[in-house]
């Protein structure tokens, strides 16, 4: 009994080293359950054979309000950037960082590090290992002109250093400037947008990981007022783009714009109310030649305008 079943474990042997001896066949693989193989059967990404899809597509899009499992992103903070603020009104940019990616209570260094590594990767091409803007692509073309028409701007000016961390990470989840710099979101997942904003902190603007300053909230009273326009000018972000000294910038100074006949893309246009209103509702409507049309639409109140307008109008 001991011998046959021993011959028997060495036939098995035998057989199975047989079959897994590596070669190719040109036979026919053996077909045990045939059916299995050749039934008609719907692949996600074929056209629907059975006509029981109205849109005739095999792959069906998830019912409307589930969630797949892990991808919840209830974490405001950690997935947009945004907090809830001190008065209880509508979320914000965030000027902390998520706990969850904290050690002690602070950024650690292991997160600003990996930051480093990403930001070589997406960011510098752009806004330059040193973050002053001057990447590879930013650069002068063949002809002697920019390559972009909206060049990157720098991390270590005033302006950028007083970002907030929810604001970096909207601009890298989102894209700005009407996709002049595009979404990212794609690319670089959610704890590398952290950790390069980790690594812009530490290493380009030698700060805290949450030394932004909170927005500046103007007082509007119930009348225009030049003085609420100026302060305005600063709080809602003009002065990045529209200089006040004559100066160009990304868009056309304010100074001695009122008035003004400007060429644009739908002829010439005085700047007056009206258009002054269109510009910052429906930037895209007009646009100045010789700029780029990098401005998203604002919102802002009918004051807001008109204090707005009333400033620009002091500039002579």
């Amino acid at each position: 009994m001991r011998t046959s079943s021993l011959l028997c474990a060495a036939a098995l042997t035998a057989a199975s080293l047989a079959g897994c001896r590596g070669c190719e066949s040109d036979r026919p693989p053996v077909h045990l359950i045939r059916n299995m193989d050749t039934q008609e059967k719907g692949k996600a990404y074929r056209k629907d054979w059975s006509g029981v899809f109205p849109d005739g597509r095999q792959w069906r899009l998830p019912v409307d309000g589930t969630v797949a499992v892990g991808h919840l992103n209830d974490d405001d903070l950690l997935y947009e950037g945004l907090s809830d603020p001190l008065d209880g009104g509508a979320l914000e940019p965030a000027k902390l960082f998520p706990e969850s990616l904290k050690v002690d209570g602070k950024c650690p260094d292991s997160l600003a590090d990996r930051g480093a590594g990403r930001y070589q990767v997406f960011c510098a091409p752009c806004h330059g290992k040193l973050g002053d803007g001057k990447g590879p692509v930013a650069g002068l073309s063949a002809d002697g002109g920019p390559r972009l028409t909206v060049p990157p701007p720098s991390f270590t000016d005033e302006r950028r250093k007083g970002l907030l961390a929810g604001q970096l990470y909207a601009a890298i989840k989102h894209g700005v400037n009407n996709g002049n710099m595009a979404s990212y979101a794609a690319q670089i997942p959610t704890e590398d947008r952290w950790a390069i904003i980790a690594h812009i902190r530490r290493d380009i603007q030698k700060q805290d990981c949450e030394s932004g300053e909170a927005p500046t909230v103007v007082a509007v009273g119930p009348n225009a007022t030049a003085e609420t326009g100026a302060a305005l000018y600063k709080s809602k972000g003009c002065n990045a783009c529209h200089s006040i000294d004559g100066s160009r910038l990304v868009g056309p100074s304010f100074k001695g714009l009122w008035g003004k006949l400007e060429p644009t893309s739908a002829g010439d246009v005085k700047v007056d109310d009206a258009y002054f209103k269109e510009s910052i509702l429906q930037p895209m409507a007009k646009t100045v030649n010789g700029y780029p049309p990098a401005m998203p639409p604002q919102v802002l109140t009918d004051i807001e305008i008109q204090s707005l307008a009333l400033y620009v109008q002091t500039l002579k």
